[in-house]
């Protein structure tokens, strides 16, 4: 059956589905690039806002800045009590040389959909948005670069008022965060779908149905079709929720019923 088909029958008739298990791999993984997309598509529109403010909110967090550099990989300054927190409705910027501050602070910080970049007194930490998938749960979306790290041996305040005011830059990181955003989605995707095969699994055995595990999965990635769709929208509609849970639910009930109720037989 085509791809074209089964999406259709992901809508009028889900028993069609079990014919999922005959794709091949490749074709189950592009199709598992094309769900990543739609899932994106919320995150999409939020990076769009971040570039468009990001250069008049990367001069505020400049002009807040003092000089600073790393030091025997810590963040140091000398100016005393210069630590301060930017927030706007697309940023959320953490700079701590005081150490008052943890990661956790700065994950309890974070709010979906939002930007958060954090340099403290060992590390640098970055949030990036999500659209309400089980990266939340993973923690996938946190980034915590050590000073050690190489490419951060040597940040300082020039270093960050190019990364946040010069257009050019802005579009890296822009695209940076969209990609990353969109593997992390990805890897979630894979996630949920692997967790979900393994109930499905079980649920397939008891039913007596004779399914390999990777049949299983390839059809459970046909079955999310729907769900994905209804999770990006409503994602629109309410980005501060977490849908995720939400999505695995629907997928597994439309599997469930692609197998009908064993006949029970009533003795006279």
């Amino acid at each position: 059956m085509s791809t074209f088909n089964l999406i259709k029958a992901t809508f009028k008739q889900p028993a069609l589905l079990i014919e999922a298990r005959k794709k091949k791999g490749f074709h189950v993984f592009l199709y598992m690039l094309v769900l990543t997309f739609i899932l994106s598509l919320p995150v999409v529109f939020q990076s769009m806002g971040l570039l468009n403010s990001l250069k008049n909110d990367g001069e505020e967090i400049v002009n807040k800045l003092p000089e600073f550099s790393v030091t025997d990989n810590e963040l140091t300054t000398t100016e005393k009590k210069s630590g301060f927190i930017y927030q706007t409705d697309s940023m959320i910027f953490t700079f701590d040389p005081e150490g008052k501050r943890s990661k956790k602070d700065v994950e309890a910080d974070a709010t979906k959909g939002v930007l958060t970049m954090a340099l403290l007194k060992n590390e640098a930490v970055i949030i990036l948005p999500t659209a309400g998938s089980t990266a939340d749960v993973l923690d996938s979306n946190v980034l915590s670069l050590p000073y050690s790290t190489p490419q951060l041996n040597n940040i300082n305040k020039n270093f960050l008022s190019k990364l946040l005011t010069d257009q050019s830059q802005n579009t890296i990181l822009f695209t940076v965060v969209l990609f990353t955003s969109m593997f992390i989605i990805f890897l979630s995707l894979l996630f949920d779908l692997i967790i979900m095969t393994f109930f499905a699994n079980i649920f397939t055995k008891l039913r007596l149905v004779q399914l390999k595990f990777t049949e299983i999965f390839k059809i459970l990635v046909y079955c999310s079709t729907f769900p994905t769709i209804l999770s990006a929208a409503l994602q629109f509609i309410w980005p501060q929720v977490a849908i995720g849970s939400f999505g695995l639910a629907f997928t597994l009930i439309i599997y469930f019923n692609i197998f009908p109720r064993p006949n029970r037989k009533i003795k006279k």
